[in-house]
């Protein structure tokens, strides 16, 4: 049980860094779209941040709470 809950986090810590990356993609988009003010360019990097940061807090708790219920499992 102790191996599955490592891999649980261990998944949920690449989810995070993934959408953490998604979230600093978006802003760069952002800010490019911004400079050149094309405002397709800064909708769809809004729009990755807000995904981005979405994936990481939801990706961690999914697993924070999969950790917990795997922990508490008793035989």
């Amino acid at each position: 049980m102790e191996l599955v809950a490592k891999l649980v986090t261990v998944l949920g810590t690449v989810a995070v860094v993934i959408g953490l990356f998604w979230a600093f993609s978006g802003f760069i988009d952002y800010l490019q779209g911004r400079k050149n003010k094309d405002k397709n360019k800064q909708d769809d990097g809004l729009e990755s941040i807000i995904y981005g940061g979405v994936l990481a807090a939801v990706s961690a708790s999914i697993s924070a709470a999969i950790i917990a219920a795997l922990n508490s499992i008793t035989f």
